[in-house]
C-alpha cells in the first residue's frame, strides 16, 4: 500500500492494518521534522513538501514492487506526507513485514534509501525569518542507493 498525504497518520492504526498471524517481524521507520540549521545557517522551523504525485506514485511502486521480490516481504507500506510540516510532525512512515527478520530490516532500509533519491519529491526548509531554501540530495543517500542498486539488479 502507497499513500501520499496532507494530513497526519496514526502510526497505531497503520500497524494495525498489517498485522498478521503469518508475520513473525515488522520493521518501521518513521522519519519526522527536526529542529536543524539550514545550510545558509539560519534555525529551520518546519519544512514544506512537495511532489509530482503521478510520477511519485509510480516510482514508489517500483521501488514497493523490488522490496517485495527480492525479500520475502508480505506487505510493504509506504506513506510520505506533503504540504507544510512543524517541527515534530511526522513526514514518512514505511512498516516492511515477514516472516523473519533479516527480510524485513533490510527490505525497509532500502526503501527509505531508494525514496530519498528516486521519488519526485521536494524538500523545503522554512526559516525562522520567513524565507524558504530547497533541500538538496546529500551524497551519502546517493552513495547508498548505488550500494543498493547492486543488491537488486
Amino acid at each position: 500500500m502507497i499513500k501520499i498525504i496532507n494530513e497526519s497518520f496514526d502510526l497505531e492504526n497503520e500497524f494495525k492494518r498489517l498485522t498478521s498471524s503469518e508475520n513473525g517481524a515488522y520493521s518501521f521507520f518513521l522519519g519526522t521534522v527536526r529542529s536543524d540549521i539550514s545550510s545558509s545557517n539560519k534555525n529551520i522551523k518546519g519544512i514544506f513538501l512537495e511532489c509530482y504525485e503521478e510520477l511519485a506514485y509510480t516510482q514508489l511502486n517500483n521501488i514497493r514492487n523490488k522490496a517485495l521480490k527480492k525479500w520475502k516481504l508480505s506487505e510493504c507500506l509506504i506513506i510520505h506526507r506533503i504540504g507544510k510540516l512543524n517541527l515534530g510532525e511526522k513526514i514518512v512512515l514505511i512498516i516492511t513485514s515477514s516472516s523473519h527478520r533479516t527480510d524485513s530490516i533490510k527490505a525497509c532500509e532500502f526503501v527509505i534509501d531508494s525514496l530519498k533519491i528516486d521519488v519526485a519529491f521536494w524538500k523545503f526548509h522554512l526559516l525562522d525569518n520567513g524565507e524558504k531554501e530547497m533541500v538538496r540530495q546529500k551524497n551519502k543517500d546517493r552513495e547508498k542507493i548505488l550500494n543498493w542498486r547492486e543488491v537488486i539488479n
